[in-house]
């Protein structure tokens, strides 16, 4: 009975801390995201995703932040790659951490991260989203962190990932650096219940979270604003819905299409968000 009791006060404690935790104050001269971020870059106007071509369209349109996506290589070479294969971007039957950074690079224009902290020619701030579903292994997570110190880039970084273990142990690399959980309630085989329910959220010391829109509605926003966590929402494309959720106090919106236009002709408003 005893044994019982204790593991319903357990319980109790956890259910109360998945409903009442509260995020890590925003590290102090740390990066504030702009309302509209480049998701992938900027590739809507042709140039592939996730590429340094999709990223310099994206400051020639006028964004200040892009999105991209982190994983290791073959070679242990952090490089920009969404997907775990190469079929959707390249048609070919190649799968990411099998295949070397340079091969990466000749078969579907993929960058290092090196080579993307090195550019005068891309958005001044990242939103670095690592792709690991590692429980364990680190590696992503140290060469990643070792980078942005090399460089002396940590403020203009946020990092985000559907991983809360991967958020955990950059908050071991680069404390100062702000960090945001990605959620979905999309049912898909990898996007288990704890992740899509936050479980660890409370656990994985976290500054904000990275939500789909498609499951928050603006009295779910306001309920997190109330709990004073900052709420970014992907991947928005319809102005309207970007504005409302903006006023509605959202932190930033991830895009493909919105953002900043470089416009001169006459009665332009410099850095009116435009389709």
């Amino acid at each position: 009975m005893a044994v019982i009791i204790f593991l319903l006060i357990v319980l109790a404690v956890l259910v109360y801390r998945h409903y009442t935790w509260k995020p890590l104050p925003w590290p102090t001269g740390a990066l504030q995201p702009p309302p509209y971020q480049g998701h992938r870059g900027y590739w809507k106007a042709g140039a592939r995703e996730n590429t340094m071509l999709s990223f310099e369209a994206a400051k020639t349109r006028g964004l200040t932040m892009i999105e991209m996506d982190i994983r290791l290589s073959k070679d242990q070479v952090p490089v920009v790659f969404h997907d775990t294969d190469l079929k959707r971007i390249a048609n070919l039957e190649k799968i990411v951490h099998e295949s070397t950074a340079q091969e990466l690079r000749e078969w579907a224009q993929a960058p290092s991260l090196e080579e993307v902290l090195l550019s005068q020619k891309i958005p001044q701030y990242l939103n670095i989203e690592l792709k690991s579903a590692a429980i364990f292994d680190g590696t992503l997570e140290k060469e990643v962190a070792r980078l942005l110190k090399k460089y002396d880039m940590e403020k203009r970084v946020l990092f985000s990932s559907f991983n809360p273990l991967s958020l955990w142990r950059l908050s071991r690399y680069l404390p100062n650096v702000p960090r945001a959980l990605l959620a979905s309630k999309e049912d898909e085989p990898e996007n288990k219940i704890y992740l899509r329910q936050m479980w660890l959220a409370p656990y994985v010391k976290i500054h904000a979270l990275h939500l789909d829109y498609h499951y928050v509605d603006m009295k779910q926003l306001q309920k997190w604003q109330k709990r004073k966590i900052p709420v970014a929402l992907w991947t928005v494309n319809d102005l309207d819905l970007a504005k409302k959720y903006l006023d509605a106090g959202a932190l930033s919106i991830i895009t493909d299409s919105l953002g900043e236009v470089v416009d001169s002709s006459p009665g332009n408003k410099a850095g009116e968000p435009k389709p």
